[in-house]
């Protein structure tokens, strides 16, 4: 059966420091100097809970991986885990959904040429596999992590991490208060609404990328492909 070669990429990277986004209407610059005073694991305790309590987030960003591949990243996310839009991978693309304990990918020829062990390799998965489906598996399973809010969240502000308040910032006009957080030898920077909700709205990594969160509460749909238009990969090897 062909199994897709993917390289550990800052997607995953990522998912063990922090991430990030954009938000609404966050107080007074003034209200964000007062926020900033309180000890920064207290914010980050805050930002944890309200990101709990979000039905549904978009997040959106650029990250590199360990090559320098750039990863940009433009999905909706829900609570329940399902998600819907599209993963760019250097020069490839694939469109994910996922839904209750499923999810599928759609990846255009860029994508499958630079994940086949050689580009007429892809270019002939591509014509294939056509405008189908393919159920996310293997290593390419680990992008269902960026399918959970809590998920994404425990590791933007993780528990166990030191996170320290440096002040007020302005982020898309909204203000926030700056973290920086240390967690074992990663260091990251996070942003948080300095007014209730205190929802995360931006995470930084130094030159490795940034993520941002917008979109809140905004309900999207997902449907499960029919199975006429999911395509196994085991079809592959006959």
């Amino acid at each position: 059966m062909f199994r897709p070669v993917v390289p550990a990429t800052a997607l995953i990277i990522a998912l063990t420091s922090a991430l990030a986004g954009c938000g609404d209407d966050g107080g007074t610059l003034s209200q964000a100097r007062e926020y900033a005073r309180e000890p920064g694991n207290r914010i980050a305790e805050q930002a944890r809970a309200a990101m709990h309590d979000i039905d549904a987030v978009h997040v959106e960003g650029e990250v590199l991986d360990p090559s320098g591949t750039k990863i940009t990243i433009d999905l909706d996310v829900s609570a329940k885990g399902s998600c819907l839009g599209t993963v760019d991978i250097g020069d490839g693309q694939i469109s994910l959904r996922a839904i209750g304990g499923s999810a599928w990918y759609q990846g255009d020829e860029d994508f499958w040429k630079s994940i086949a062990p050689g580009k007429s390799e892809g270019k002939e998965i591509a014509d294939r596999v056509g405008d189908k489906w393919v159920a996310l598996e293997g290593e390419l399973a680990s992008l269902r992590a960026f399918c959970s809010i809590d998920s994404l969240t425990a590791q933007m502000a993780p528990a166990e991490a030191e996170a320290e308040a440096i002040g007020p910032a302005m982020v898309y006009r909204t203000p926030t208060v700056q973290l920086d957080v240390t967690h074992g030898e990663t260091q990251s920077r996070t942003y948080v609404v300095a007014s209730e909700p205190h929802r995360i709205v931006k995470w930084t990594q130094g030159s490795a990328g940034e993520l941002r969160f917008s979109d809140f509460d905004q309900e999207f749909h997902v449907e499960e492909p029919a199975a006429a238009d999911v395509f196994d990969l085991a079809e592959l090897e006959k």
